[in-house]
């Protein structure tokens, strides 16, 4: 079977599930009007970036911790299923979320706990950024798109860039860039180990099966592309330490 056509399957039943109003990270439930409410980064964003990254309806008890080095020590566990969050925000403005990273469990380590049905196919962390933004254009009326820096189709999400090292993903990088054909390009750093992967059989248990994203806040998406705040013209990372590759289950 072609896991990218399945991957792709996967990222469109939650897009459809998101327009009917699901839960996906950030986001609240609709009420009559044709608008959604802004989505916003509180204490259940890495919970839902769980159940959309890898598909599942398992209950996730989410863990916000506000100290960094704390955060870096912490793991996400598979029973209970729990994730841990960190929010960072923009430099000299604490009340604006700039970046979400949620440790999260992979999808075989959930189907080995729970069974066949407790995950699907992995959308990756620029899968989880792309429902974002379908919340943040959602919400926005046509009047403020037309507004818009950028517009939701200017919007690229490149590949994740994949380590297995978490030196390496706790490092600064560069999340959002502009792009010099006049695109707002999205990038997140993940880290993957699979709970099957042979070569971390004799891993420690809480090494195994981990599922890393940073991941854009809403509120800070929103704010670029009403050009509220310009991302650098950087490049999106360093390749030396990591590569960008499209994650697949």
């Amino acid at each position: 079977m072609d896991t990218a056509a399945v991957s792709d399957r996967s990222a469109l039943a939650l897009v459809a599930a998101l327009l009917a109003g699901c839960t996906t990270p950030g986001a609240h439930v609709q009420g009559p009007s044709s608008l959604s409410p802004p989505p916003v980064t509180d204490a259940a964003f890495c919970r839902e970036a769980q159940q959309a990254i890898v598909g599942t309806r398992l209950t996730v008890d989410n863990e916000v911790i506000t100290g960094f080095d704390a955060f870096a020590k912490s793991k996400p566990t598979a029973r209970p299923l729990q994730t841990r969050q960190f929010v960072h925000h923009e430099e000299g403005a604490p009340g604006r979320p700039k970046m979400v990273s949620c440790k999260m469990k992979t999808a075989d380590h959930l189907v080995t706990e729970y069974g066949a049905d407790a995950a699907g196919a992995d959308i990756g962390c620029s899968g989880v950024n792309r429902l974002t933004l379908l919340r943040v254009s959602a919400s926005m009326s046509p009047a403020e798109k037309r507004r818009l820096r950028f517009k939701p189709q200017q919007v690229v999400f490149e590949d994740d860039i994949v380590t297995t090292l978490g030196q390496v993903w706790v490092a600064p990088f560069p999340m959002a860039r502009a792009g010099a054909d006049g695109t707002l390009r999205i990038q997140s750093l993940t880290m993957r180990n699979d709970w099957l992967d042979p070569r971390y059989a004799s891993a420690p248990a809480q090494f195994r099966g981990t599922r890393y994203c940073h991941l854009i806040a809403p509120e800070h998406l929103a704010r670029l592309m009403r050009g509220e705040v310009a991302p650098p013209a950087a490049p999106a990372a360093t390749q030396a330490t990591a590569r960008p590759t499209a994650t697949k289950p």
